[in-house]
């Protein structure tokens, strides 16, 4: 039986439609990665507290616009804290060996900057060569305390003592046991041996036993998993989202700093007061 002749036009018109239909599919399928990126941007933000964004870029000591066009620009803010901020947002004595940044993103509508800790670079002012963020692991580890060691009059141990009194009671002590017999009525001596307790009652740990070992460790825990609630979480960031960035330097600098960021091939620079 022959096959029926379809039309030219008829087949033409079937190819645009499925051309059609497969455009279509493709669109709907880039928006629904774009939202999926989007909601798994918002829910890792969401899953990490960082710090709150202030309401605005400009209400950080320093501020810069990212992005030539208005539908790609990101504003940044950024704010140098000193040892009495530290001191009410962090239990964590992080101003020993650190200095802290906190730094905020508000990317456009319908668009989102994507954040790393390899694009910031904090230098003195005057300086070509800057240090990179710390993480919070390799913090804790560097801020990690162990007890304190007790001195000799808090630490437990053997201890002996003798003493010598006078008793007026006369008897007889029957006891076979030498070490146990007295001369009631005289002169006696008495030696015993017993156990330290420091004062208080309880004993400290030191690093050289397993329950100092452990008590370190549960500080260096501590201690990162601080750091790491209040971090600039690496994200893609499509809502305003701010954070600490902790920059080990070994000495405080007297000419200032300047926090330097990457954008793609753009640098930004933002002297920090």
């Amino acid at each position: 039986m022959p096959l029926p002749q379809i039309p030219v036009k008829s087949m033409a018109l079937k190819q645009l439609l499925a051309i059609a239909l497969l455009l279509s599919s493709s669109v709907l399928l880039a928006a629904q990665d774009q939202n999926s990126g989007k909601d798994s941007g918002r829910d890792r933000a969401k899953s990490h507290h960082g710090t709150v964004p202030r309401a605005a870029a400009t209400d950080y000591t320093v501020h810069e616009s990212l992005g030539d066009r208005p539908q790609e620009n990101v504003q940044i803010g950024a704010a140098l804290l000193t040892k009495k901020d530290l001191k009410k947002s962090l239990a964590t004595d992080i101003n020993q060996c650190c200095i802290v940044v906190e730094v905020a993103f508000y990317p456009a509508k319908d668009n989102f900057v994507r954040i790393s800790m390899d694009d910031f670079t904090l230098r003195e002012v005057g300086m070509d060569l800057g240090t990179r963020p710390s993480t919070a692991d390799v913090l804790a580890a560097r801020l990690e305390q162990f007890p304190v060691k007790p001195d000799r009059e808090h630490t437990p141990g053997l201890s002996k003592s003798s003493d010598v009194g006078y008793e007026r009671t006369g008897g007889t002590n029957t006891s076979q046991d030498p070490s146990q017999q007295t001369n009631r009525g005289g002169i006696y001596q008495r030696d015993s041996v017993g156990i330290g307790i420091p004062v208080g009652g309880r004993t400290q740990n030191t690093p050289g036993t397993n329950e100092g070992a452990a008590a370190a460790a549960g500080n260096r825990q501590a201690i990162q998993a601080e750091l790491t609630e209040k971090g600039l979480l690496e994200v893609d960031a499509w809502e305003p989202v701010a954070g600490y960035l902790y920059f080990s330097v070994p000495k405080k600098s007297k000419n200032g700093y300047e926090l330097v960021y990457m954008m793609g091939d753009k640098k930004i620079v933002l002297a920090l007061k």
